[in-house]
């Protein structure tokens, strides 16, 4: 009896380490780190830096976007933003598990997070989940990509709970939304509030839109990050943010290539 739940266990773990294999790339590559306080280290500068992240399913083609929130080292958990589009969301409450993928300091990085639980601050929805056991992270760079923040794109706009004017320099850019840098908090802008009559030029071309703010953080003395999604966006704006991102996607392609 103890034989057979040996195999048992020895096949799936065989399976499991297929699966990463599959996934990732080779179970035994060096690219993947697994010592937990480094873990921690990359979670906690990932989530610092607060790059756009992917998200996919399995056997699901579809690919939807979130942000790390916070990383609580202490508990080690991952507090991660709702998915965009929507309806990811409602995937996520059947599936309770993801692989993330995002783009940190030039290289591609991902893992797979399970034990995804569903919770609300304030009104506000988020997802709580355990540190992933390992990450697919190699220490190589590719070409540089074009980073938003050297764009120097101005951001103005209008906190609804204040009616205090709100600007700063976008630093990241989606098709779901934005980060940016201000000098100063006098808006005492807080996630969940929303920042009307925002504006940003893309191109030459004015994009308009509200603002929903998901995650207000400290980056430096007098100086905050805060990042939000797009409502009340027009679809003739919305081509507009398109095509400049694409166009971004497609200058980077051609560095790569060069």
């Amino acid at each position: 009896m103890l034989g057979t739940l040996k195999n048992i266990f020895s096949k799936k773990k065989a399976l499991n380490s297929a699966a990463e294999t599959n996934e990732f790339g080779l179970a035994s590559n060096p690219d993947f780190l697994s010592d937990p306080n480094k873990i921690a280290k990359l979670l906690t500068d990932i989530e610092n830096n607060s790059p756009t992240c992917t998200i996919s399913f399995t056997d699901i083609n579809e690919q939807f976007s979130s942000s790390i929130l916070d990383v609580q080292v202490k508990n080690q958990l991952i507090i991660l933003d709702e998915l965009i589009p929507k309806h990811g969301n409602e995937l996520l409450a059947k599936k309770c598990h993801l692989k993330l993928s995002t783009l940190f300091n030039d290289i591609h990085l991902a893992f797979n997070l399970n034990g995804i639980v569903a919770d609300t601050s304030r009104g506000i929805a988020y997802y709580k989940t355990p540190f992933p056991n390992k990450i697919y992270y190699p220490q190589r760079r590719n070409s540089p990509r074009i980073q938003i923040n050297s764009l120097n794109i101005p951001f103005s706009g209008l906190s609804s709970k204040t009616g205090t004017s709100v600007d700063g320099y976008i630093l990241n850019l989606s098709r779901g939304g934005i980060a940016l840098s201000m000098q100063n908090n006098r808006a005492r802008i807080q996630p969940g509030h929303i920042l009307k009559d925002c504006k940003i030029t893309l191109d030459d071309h004015p994009v308009t839109f509200d603002l929903n703010v998901r995650f207000v953080k400290s980056i430096s003395a007098g100086r905050k990050l805060i990042g939000g999604k797009f409502e009340n966006i027009s679809p003739k704006k919305r081509s507009k943010l398109e095509h400049f991102i694409t166009s971004l996607e497609q200058e980077e392609i051609r560095k790569r290539n060069t």
